[in-house]
């Protein structure tokens, strides 16, 4: 069986496509380009030997600079205004230029191309520099950092430290070949260690920041494995592991060697030509990834038919203890390897028995991986939506009942003409799959273990919003049936989210609340908005009222209030009680957004003890009923 499942990841351009990554790209690499050639005159390397070679450098680069600034202001202005050609674009460059915060930070750009272009043939480079750092840093505000966190954060500093070190090392190649190429060998010899000690110190930073913001931007494995983001910034740490390379190269071969001969020089050339080609490749990959919604904004395409799992080692002790041995003996064939490296007379029979070792152990791994599918690592777009539970609990009777019965206990009028007894919606296994994998079997159906559909899929019969709504009520339906049972929910769900009208005109949802507890109160015909209750002292409460059918309520002092009958009958849902009956009951919600007690109203200090006492044992992630991640 092949160990892919022939699925590839989404290349999403940003609007503009290709053509804005090429402008982004010249930007980056022109604006690298006259910071390293900069920076290598002022603070490295203070030789007049090519200064002249620096000034036009400087002056070429920042032209090109100018003219990519230009170009993807125009790109960026015709995708903004949906204009359809150049000339409509052109015509509303002015409005973008000046009153878009990208716009203006363009127009800084070229400020400060203009100010350099001024300043880099008066011979004052250490004022040249300090503007090319300024220069550099606006670049950042560019950055997807900037624009998912709205300020300055450890992610939007780790962007602009990226950006720094790589104009230091990156665009100070150039001026080193082009010192090498002028100078007496020896001179070059002590100019590339000065500027091999200041490399070194940019690698380190861009490596650390590289891997921070991967972790931050792709988000997890999935991400990094399923969706173009990953795949592109793979390519671009591939890349720098090349480039990596040929400055070890450079550092420990060439320059030892440059008194020694012409060839050494030669070859420090060849090398530092061929690491400014591999700078400029990761420039733009460094612009794709720009241009793409980050890993963690994006649903992963798993491209393999398995997945780790620890669910079958957890449910058997005996597969618990046939996995553990093989990992042990597969370090013991690690371990066979090592000393057949160690110790060379007794190499190949090491190894003889490493192989063996690692063939009898490596089809007992099968326990830790389980069947996956292309949305495994699918997570829920709907925020569990009353609005969503409500229509898919009309969709279900229709195209559900018939197999699943009424309850979805699997008991429906079909169930037994199928090849395999249909699942029961109402167990607590449902809980063991992800939303990915449930969307998978809802969208594509499930094959029979003899063949044929067990059941079919909806794909070509319900919208993706449908099927996403039918997995929410599925899950809110079961919680129901488990509240009616023991009145709590098991595993712990989040309430379902909605939007109510709050004094001054606000709005607010559910999910907005997070960090304070939250009643929600349903009113019968005829109440009143009632008085806020008082918790104790550093307990925030934020109250909804819920108003009854044909009730107009409005918004008084901090309660908020909400008349959209969706949010009863999801409500009724996740609760298992009638819509009709949950009149003067009251929803508390502990400050992360899991349901926590269902009450009538009554005597105001039980509220406020229960109140308390979930303030003092909240809820973090117990990977509940739509939290939205991997069970395993």
């Amino acid at each position: 069986m092949s160990l892919v499942n022939g699925s590839l990841p989404l290349f999403d351009l940003a609007e503009g496509g290709i053509w804005l990554v090429l402008a982004r790209s010249v930007t980056v690499a022109a604006l690298l380009s006259a910071y390293g050639a900069i920076l290598f005159r002022a603070w490295v390397v203070r030789s007049a030997a090519i200064d002249r070679s620096l000034i036009r450098l400087v002056r070429a680069s920042l032209v090109l600079q100018a003219i990519g600034l230009v170009s993807w202001l125009t790109i960026e202005t015709a995708a903004l205004s949906d204009a359809q050609s150049w000339g409509a674009a052109l015509s509303q460059l002015e409005p973008v230029a000046f009153d878009t915060e990208f716009g203006r930070v363009c127009l800084a750009q070229l400020l400060a191309c203009l100010a350099l272009l001024l300043i880099s043939g008066t011979g004052r480079w250490p004022v040249a520099a300090g503007f090319s750092v300024a220069a550099a840093l606006l670049q950042a505000a560019h950055s997807h950092a900037l624009a998912m966190e709205g300020g300055i954060s450890p992610l939007v500093l780790s962007d602009a430290f990226h950006l720094l070190s790589a104009g230091a090392w990156l665009g100070g190649l150039v001026p080193l070949f082009l010192l090498v190429r002028a100078v007496p060998a020896a001179e070059a010899e002590a100019a590339a260690k000065i500027f091999s000690r200041m490399a070194t110190v940019a690698v380190i930073i861009l490596a650390g920041t590289a891997l921070y913001q991967g972790w931050v931007l792709v988000g997890s494995l999935p991400a990094l494995i399923g969706t173009a983001y990953g795949w592109l910034a793979l390519a671009k740490l591939g890349l720098l592991a090349v480039l990596l390379g040929c400055a070890a190269l450079n550092r420990f071969y060439y320059v030892p060697n440059l008194t020694v001969g012409p060839a050494a020089k030669r070859g420090l050339l060849r090398s530092i030509a061929l690491e400014t080609g591999l700078g400029l490749l990761v420039i733009c990959a460094a612009g794709f990834l720009s241009s793409l919604p980050p890993g963690l904004h994006t649903q992963p395409t798993w491209p393999f038919r398995l997945q780790p799992s620890l669910v079958t080692i957890e449910e058997d002790p005996d597969f618990r203890q046939e996995a553990v041995l093989a990992v042990l003996a597969l370090g013991g064939a690690v371990l066979l390897l090592a000393l057949g490296v160690v110790f060379r007379r007794v190499r190949w029979p090491a190894v003889i028995g490493a192989v063996v070792v690692a063939w009898f152990a490596a089809p007992h791994l099968d326990l830790l991986f389980v069947e996956a599918y292309p949305t495994s690592f699918y997570h829920s777009p709907t925020q569990f939506a009353a609005t969503g539970i409500a229509s898919a609990s009309a969709l279900f009777p229709a195209d559900c009942a018939s197999c699943h019965g009424a309850e979805g206990r699997g008991d429906g009028p079909l169930a037994a003409s199928l090849p395999e007894p249909p699942a029961d919606l109402t167990a607590e296994h449902l809980f063991g799959h992800t939303d990915g994998e449930l969307f998978w079997w809802l969208s594509h159906g499930i094959e029979a273990p003899e063949g044929g559909m067990a059941m079919p899929g909806f794909a070509d019969r319900l919208s993706e919003d449908q099927r996403w709504a039918m997995i929410d009520y599925i899950k809110a339906h079961n919680e129901g049936l488990v509240h009616q049972s023991t009145a709590g929910w098991s595993p712990p769900i989040l309430a379902p989210d909605f939007t109510a009208r709050c004094a001054e005109g606000r709005s607010v949802s559910v999910r907005d609340l997070k960090g304070k507890v939250v009643q929600i109160r349903f009113l019968g015909a005829g109440d009143a908005v009632p008085k806020p209750a008082q918790p104790q002292e550093g307990v925030e409460l934020a109250t909804i009222v819920i108003a009854a059918e044909g009730q107009s309520l409005a918004p008084s002092g901090t309660i908020c209030v909400a008349d959209d009958p969706t949010i009863r009958t999801a409500y009724g849902i996740v609760s298992g009680i009638a819509p009709a009956v949950l009149a003067e009951k009251i929803f508390l919600l502990d400050p992360n957004g899991w349901l926590r007690d269902l009450r009538g109203v009554g005597d105001g200090s039980s509220l406020l003890a229960d109140i308390e006492q979930i303030c003092r044992h909240p809820i973090d992630n117990p990977g509940g009923a739509n939290a939205h991640h991997h069970h395993s």
